[in-house]
């Protein structure tokens, strides 16, 4: 039986190319006993699922914001990114 580290990293490879017969039965065989691997199999799926909708519909979304910060708003974040680098 398959590792969980072997596992996730079989399972990343799957959502690119195709696992051989023996990766295959082996990883579903772990993803059986294992319910963490499992739930991040899930995940996995969720996660690439949702940004194949999101290129389909990449024309519809508008990634630009409506608003920005105003310029001193930027300066009292830069500056207080400053004395926390300083502590």
């Amino acid at each position: 039986m398959f590792s969980c580290k072997q596992a996730t990293e079989l399972m990343s490879v799957s959502l690119d190319s195709k696992l051989s017969l023996y990766q295959r039965f082996a990883l579903r065989f772990h993803l059986l006993m294992c319910k963490l691997c499992s739930r991040c199999w899930q995940q996995m799926l969720f996660v690439r699922d949702a940004m194949h909708k999101c290129s389909e519909r990449a024309e519809e979304i508008d990634f630009m914001p409506d608003h920005s910060l105003s310029p001193e708003a930027c300066e009292r974040i830069k500056n207080s990114l400053r004395e926390h680098k300083n502590t």
